[in-house]
């Protein structure tokens, strides 16, 4: 499953601005909590943080249980992968319940909805990688904070979903070398209509 998924994300190569300066400087930074209203994905570990504006970012899902479609795509320019896991039906993507912390998952391996996980480089242009290690708790997970239904397509209705995430990575070789990362996204996503 996960060679899969790798090799699905290979395909979702996204363009976008390494680091946004204006929304890092009007608090749409990784750190702060707060979840930008642009289409995005944010990181901050020890060492860096970036703002990737995925304004252009068009994701469509993959199976990866029975009940859960992924997205992913790594950043050209960080080199920063994800993995963000959503109901298959869209009728599962509205209920109220949805909002609230879901576990972090070992990379790539995001089995049910709202599960995230990624992998990016230790320090910028690093070919050292952080993985995602998986756990839900206090310092670990991914917290749906909105989910706004934005239109339809014939076979699919279009969201765009908000979370914030907190996780521990470990370094890929080297699993003694733990560090914290925080960050926000905010996506548009396709669930089925079927």
């Amino acid at each position: 499953m996960k060679a899969f998924l790798l090799s699905a994300a290979c395909f979702m190569l996204f363009a976008c601005s390494g680091s946004d300066e204006d929304n890092v400087n009007n608090g749409n930074n990784p750190g702060n909590g707060e979840v930008s209203n642009t289409l995005h994905m944010s990181f901050k570990t020890p060492d860096w943080e970036q703002f990737i504006n995925c304004e252009q970012l068009d994701l469509y899902g993959f199976a990866v249980s029975e009940s859960a479609n992924a997205v992913s795509a790594t950043s050209a320019s960080t080199k920063e992968t994800f993995y963000f896991s959503i109901p298959v039906d869209s009728s599962a993507m509205v209920a109220p319940g949805n909002l609230k912390k879901y576990a972090i998952t070992g990379y790539g391996d995001n089995v049910n909805p709202f599960e995230f996980s990624q992998k990016l480089p230790i320090t910028q242009g690093s070919a050292t990688y952080l993985i995602s290690s998986p756990g839900f708790g206090t310092d670990d997970y991914n917290e749906v904070v909105d989910i706004q239904y934005i239109g339809s397509e014939p076979n699919n209705a279009v969201f765009k979903v908000k979370c914030r995430y907190a996780m521990h990575a470990y370094e890929l070789g080297n699993s003694q070398n733990i560090k914290p990362i925080t960050g926000t996204f905010h996506f548009k996503v396709r669930t089925s209509k079927n």
